[in-house]
């Protein structure tokens, strides 16, 4: 019988993913899983087959096929909603990514760096004033990551909270169909008035932009509108927020290497330096869904038309024919593309976004709190177990 997907995890190693992926890179690099609704798509573990999967137009992302592999009852009552643009069929897809496209690109976010930098002072200013030890996801990581997306779309921080509460039900393996779908409905609702509130008076923000340029000229509907600007909030803050927990643990659990990114000026080796966090740590640790519109052939292994495919991206992350020593954090490594922003069309649309709120994230933390500690010993700190995406429920930090 196939292996059950998720693969159990130890968790005193919580940096580490599932030992079966090394043993699947060398034995059985695609091989069938079972999901949670006795789907059984084909699970592939080596870099070079990650790289194919996700960079071949004949597998698709498009939850609305048969074969699509749901990873759990919340990710399956998107069907039947207006579903997140990066789960449509590629065409529609494609469309809804051009109108974000401006918006994103490298050259903006950079002019955004300044306030990223002012959010994070603030921030840290507020913690260290506050009680020690401190909580870095309550007292840093998620208000800094509510901010920065929230001011970059234009929803309000009120009710900021109450919103990650219910992305956090849409991302859990946990919640029911039921939950997810209740909480899908509040999402939407949210964001459509905001839709309906930039339609009446438009804001000088990415949603106030989309909504003049392409709902107002009938290009995209209110319904489809809010999805997208519900997509983009929630995979603009949760992951985020998650990287900050678990880069910053990763750095005090491998002191040599924190030692070498304090000395880090060079903005290329800092970037250099998050990259290598993300390939290591990767908070995105479930796999990258697909299904094949016609028969191809991945690792060897022939995959038919309406067959889901799973692409793990922590496995290949850690594959020892591209990285070496794939298992050691390593700062100053050469240069190599990981998949925590993914690959191919679907890369990542905040990338650019990510990548300096990471910056500035480790950079300043470390300056400014040099004697930063864990207040536990690792093996209290509580991870999240069943959410899709790693990490951690409190991290207690002194100095």
């Amino acid at each position: 019988m196939s292996p059950s997907y998720p693969f159990p995890k130890d968790w005193s190693l919580p940096l580490e993913p599932p030992a079966e992926y090394k043993r699947l890179r060398q034995e059985a690099p695609v091989c069938p899983v079972r999901l949670w609704d006795g789907n059984t798509p084909w699970l592939v573990s080596r870099y070079n087959d990650v790289l194919t999967v996700l960079g071949d137009p004949r597998l698709v992302v498009d939850s609305t096929l048969p074969g699509f592999p749901h990873l759990s009852p919340a990710a399956a009552a998107r069907q039947g909603r207006p579903l997140a643009f990066f789960l449509r069929p590629d065409a529609e897809y494609r469309v809804q990514r051009a109108m974000l496209v401006q918006e994103f690109m490298p050259r903006r976010m950079e002019a955004l760096r300044p306030r990223i930098q002012a959010t994070v002072d603030a921030a840290l200013d507020a913690m260290l004033a506050g009680p020690k030890p401190a909580d870095l996801m309550a007292a840093f990581a998620l208000p800094v990551a509510l901010q920065v997306i929230g001011d970059l779309l234009g929803v309000p921080h009120d009710g900021a909270d109450d919103l990650h509460v219910l992305s956090r039900t849409v991302g859990s393996r946990a919640s029911s169909r039921e939950e997810a779908r209740a909480a899908l409905m509040a999402l939407d609702d949210f964001f459509l008035r905001l839709v309906e509130a930039n339609l009446r008076e438009p804001g000088d923000t990415l949603i106030g932009r989309v909504v003049t340029e392409q709902v107002a000229t009938g290009r995209l509907s209110p319904p489809d509108a809010a999805s997208l600007f519900h997509s983009l909030y929630y995979a603009g803050h949760g992951p985020s927020a998650y990287m900050f927990g678990l880069g910053t643990l990763a750095l005090l659990i491998h002191p040599e290497q924190l030692g070498k990114f304090r000395e880090l000026e060079d903005p290329a080796a800092i970037t250099a330096a998050v990259q290598e966090l993300l390939r290591f740590v990767n908070v995105s640790h479930l796999a990258r869904q697909r299904v094949a519109t016609v028969d191809v052939t991945v690792g060897g292994q022939l995959i038919r038309a309406g067959e889901g495919i799973l692409a793990q991206p922590d496995s290949a992350n850690r594959d020892g024919t591209v990285f070496e020593e794939p298992d050691r954090l390593d700062l100053h490594r050469e240069a190599h593309r990981n998949f925590a922003f993914g690959h191919g069309i679907h890369l990542c649309t905040g990338r650019a976004l990510a990548l300096i709120e990471f910056e500035v994230v480790f950079k300043t933390l470390f300056q400014r709190i040099p004697t930063l500690r864990l207040a536990v010993p690792l093996e209290e700190v509580r991870f999240k177990k069943d959410e899709n995406l790693l990490g951690v429920h409190e991290l207690p930090l002194t100095w």
